[in-house]
Order: structure tokens, then C-alpha cells, then sequence
């Protein structure tokens, strides 16, 4: 697919002459936008569903599945680079990135399903299965989600626009993982009746569809408009040697690991959290992950207007040092206090809302700074070890929430929980969030790329475009 030949019927926007500035229709940011909201079906079900699917109904031990986790995410992490240098060097009809889409969008929807489905096996067949579906699962994200992060890149130059098509981008991943997050618990409840692997399956069933509409909806409706020989036909050695000099690159790396570790600590820990610390029956729990998520999006919207007035980056710090010392304050809070609880998430995942917006923002700039400071651009590389870190640090939540949840020896059922499991619980949704929102704070400081220097950044790289 990477040498794909041109397909008749539809020239490529590239060759047509379609400036790289030119300001993108609202249908085109929206169908963007619907792109990651598929990819954001998938993250939703893995980081709020599946550790409590694989202890809770799938039946494996808290340990195997962190093992489990860890192993794949590691392995399948590795593999993403090469993943980036693939979709640099795609050429096609469609463009580089766009095409991904397409390829990818039957198959993610087919493993997705296979993944939340429980097969009539022994346990040890059964921890095969989980094994494979899952690693399946990560590599058609994968193929997804590489080309899809470096595709902004390739659609406009225009920084205004590239901020604006994030807000799409957000608002829509937003409203569906609302409706995942809302909608898995009730469809659960209503197709199993009381078998939950009956349940799962079928609430992913129709989550799966969701996801290859919207792949297919972006396919359909983005273009790529910035030149081939924009990006430069280079080898991977040179590719490689300008990411290291890219010390902002190297910056957002880790900001990406730490980011998510957060998002997928507090994710996976929450349908815990709710069942045995709040006690919350599906109703609640419905309500709950509603409200984070719709929450998330008024963040969005807010965090956009003051982008226009603030630094990115300054926003971006003080976010993280208020939703720390927040996180840590909620620890005190009881679990008793089911109404409060709602208030508190509803706040706390508002400010929450910031973070990814602003954070993908400072990566497109990172990817910009290293084409000003040494001439290469690589977008789909550079978005793919963003991806690898974003994978470590997924293993490094499953192996946080499964570690905890060994420490005091957690076991399945409402019956089964003891002081010290709730204890545990409560620490993965509060304290331990905290302290690496902190962390994140203090490595932000490192990103020096303001709204000053993006323009001159920005105003260097078009004179040396129009010298070519």
C-alpha cells in the first residue's frame, strides 16, 4: 500500500495546485474531526472498559492482565516508528496519510469486536486469545492513528487553522466518548440481562460500526494540500538524526508518555472506582463517565477562546499544576458523597478538557520548530514515536492499576473488596494522578516554543518555501 499508484477517477489534491495556506470548509474540519472521534471509540473501550471486562467478566487475574498489557503495549510500541516511516514514504492517489483511513477501517472494527468477545476456551486458551486480539487491536490503531496525527500537517500550514481544526477534532472526540461512556454501560445492561460477556459483545458490536463510518467519513472528506517535496523525499538515518536535534520534539515526547499515563490511570481505574469505592449501580455509572466526558468538551471550547488572548504553553503549565493539586485534594473527599462526587468530576474534567487540545497544538509546532531548525520535515515519523510514547505510557498505567490492584490483593465482586482494595482504588483515581500531573508541570517548562517565536518560525518557513 506504501507505493500505491494513483487511482483513476481522483487526482490527487497535491498535484492540483491547492495552496498550502488555503483555509479549510467547515465539513473538512468536521470530517477531520470524525477521523480521531473513531480512534477515540477504540481508547474509550480500552481505557475505560477493558482492564474491568478482562477481570470482571473475561475472568483473567489482575496480574495477567497487567502482564498482559505491559507486554504488548512495549512490543507493539516499537513497531510505531516504523509505522511513521511508512506513511512518509506512501504514495498515492489519495496523498500520504489520508488513505490510512480507508485501509485501516474494516479491520480495526473487525479486531475491536473480537477483542471485547469472551470465547468458550480454557482459562489458558483464553489468556492466548485476550493476547492476540488485544495486540491486534493496538497494531490496526496503529496503522490508523500514525497517519492520521500527521495528516493536519499535510492539509494546511495556517496555524489559525490547524488550531481550529483541533478544536473540531476535540469537540467531536468529546461528544463520542460521552456517548461511549454513557452508552457501553446501558447497551451492556440492555443486550446481556445479566450476562455481561453477552453485553460487551454486542455494546461493542455496535461501537465497531461507529468506528469504521467515521474512518471512512474522513477518508471521504479531508485533502492533503502541502507538497511531496515540502516534506523532502529523505532517508530514515537523516530522518532520525533530526528528531534528536529537536529538543522540543524530545520535550513533547515525554509530556505525551506522562499526559496519558494520567488519562488512562484515572480511565481504567474508574469503572473500579465507581462499582466498589462510590458504589454506583449502572444509572450512576452512566452519569458518572457522562459527565467526565461531556465535561471534557466544555473544556474544549473554553480552552480555545483563551488560546486566542494566552501563550499556549503558559496555559498549558498552569492547567496541570491546578488539576494536580485537585486530584490530590479529592482524596479526602468520601466515597459516601455520591452527589459531590458528580460536582467534583464535572469541575475537574472541565480543566481536563484543556490539556489535549493544547497539547497536540504545542506537538504540530514541535513538528514545524524541527523543520525550521534543520531543514527535515517528518511528520508521520515524528507523530509515530508521539504514538510510541503514548503506547509506554499506556503500558505504564495498565502496569500501575494492575500493580495496585496486586498490592492489596484485589479480587472481583462487591463482597470481595476489603479496606485496603479501596483504599488502593481510590489512590489510582486521585493521589497518583496528581503527582504526575504535577510532573508534567514541571516538564513543560522546558517547551519554549511562544506565540513569538511560532512566528518567526512560521514567517521563516514560508520564505524558504517560496525560494523553492
Amino acid at each position: 500500500m506504501a507505493n500505491s499508484t494513483a487511482i483513476a477517477g481522483e487526482n490527487s489534491d497535491i498535484s492540483a495546485g491547492v495552496p498550502a495556506r488555503a483555509k479549510l470548509s467547515a465539513s473538512e474540519k468536521f470530517g477531520y474531526g470524525l477521523g480521531d472521534a473513531g480512534g477515540t471509540i477504540i481508547t474509550a473501550l480500552i481505557g475505560n472498559f477493558l482492564t474491568f471486562f478482562y477481570t470482571d467478566v473475561f475472568g483473567l487475574a489482575p496480574g495477567i492482565v497487567g502482564t498482559i498489557f505491559i507486554v504488548l503495549r512495549v512490543f507493539d510500541a516499537a513497531a510505531d516508528p516504523f509505522m511513521g516511516a511508512l506513511a512518509d514514504r506512501t504514495r498515492s492517489g489519495w496523498g500520504r496519510f489520508r488513505p490510512w483511513q480507508l485501509w485501516g477501517a474494516v479491520p480495526i472494527g473487525i479486531v475491536a469486536l473480537a477483542t471485547f468477545t469472551t470465547p468458550s476456551l480454557s482459562y489458558e486458551w483464553r489468556v492466548g486469545y485476550a493476547f492476540v486480539t488485544y495486540l491486534l487491536l493496538s497494531v490496526c490503531y496503529t496503522a490508523v492513528n500514525v497517519p492520521y496525527c500527521a495528516l493536519i500537517n499535510a492539509m494546511t500550514t495556517d496555524h489559525k487553522e490547524l488550531m481550529s481544526c483541533q478544536t473540531y477534532r476535540f469537540v467531536l472526540c468529546g461528544l463520542t466518548g460521552f456517548l461511549v461512556s454513557t452508552g457501553v454501560p446501558y447497551l451492556v445492561k440492555q443486550f446481556g440481562g445479566g450476562d455481561g460477556a453477552r453485553g460487551y459483545r454486542m455494546a461493542v458490536a455496535v461501537a465497531a460500526v461507529a468506528v469504521v463510518l467515521m474512518l471512512l467519513w474522513c477518508f471521504a472528506t479531508v485533502r492533503e494540500r502541502v507538497p511531496f517535496n515540502m516534506e523532502g523525499q529523505v532517508k530514515l538515518g537523516e530522518q532520525l538524526r533530526s528528531m534528536r536535534r529537536n529538543d522540543q520534539l524530545i520535550v513533547m515526547l515525554v509530556m505525551s508518555f506522562l499526559l496519558i499515563t494520567i488519562f488512562n490511570t484515572k480511565g481504567g481505574a474508574y469503572m473500579y472506582f465507581i462499582t466498589y469505592v462510590l458504589h454506583g449501580n449502572a444509572a450512576y455509572t452512566s452519569i458518572f463517565l457522562g459527565i467526565a466526558t461531556f465535561s471534557a468538551i466544555l473544556g474544549t471550547l473554553i480552552v480555545n477562546q483563551l488560546s486566542k488572548h494566552f501563550d499556549t504553553a503558559r496555559i498549558y503549565f498552569f492547567t496541570n499544576v491546578c488539576l494536580g493539586l485537585m486530584s490530590i485534594v479529592l482524596y479526602w473527599v468520601p466515597g459516601s458523597a455520591q452527589t459531590l462526587w458528580l460536582a467534583l468530576i464535572l469541575l475537574y474534567c472541565t480543566v481536563m478538557g484543556f490539556t489535549l487540545p493544547l497539547h497536540f497544538a504545542m506537538m504540530a509546532y514541535a513538528d514545524d520548530y524541527g523543520d525550521w531548525k534543520t531543514g527535515v520535515r517528518s511528520s508521520g515519523l515524528n507523530f509515530a514515536f508521539n504514538l510510541l510514547f503514548i503506547k509506554l505510557a499506556w503500558a505504564a498505567s495498565a502496569g500501575i492499576i494492575s500493580g495496585v490492584l496486586v498490592a492489596v490483593a484485589y479480587k472481583a465482586g462487591i463482597d470481595n473488596q476489603t479496606p485496603a482494595s479501596v483504599h488502593g482504588i481510590t489512590l489510582l483515581t486521585t493521589v497518583i494522578p496528581g503527582v504526575i500531573h504535577l510532573l508534567l508541570a514541571g516538564v513543560a517548562r522546558g517547551f519554549r516554543i511562544d506565540t513569538q517565536m511560532l512566528n518567526r518560525i512560521q514567517g521563516d518557513l514560508k520564505m524558504r518555501r517560496a525560494a523553492h
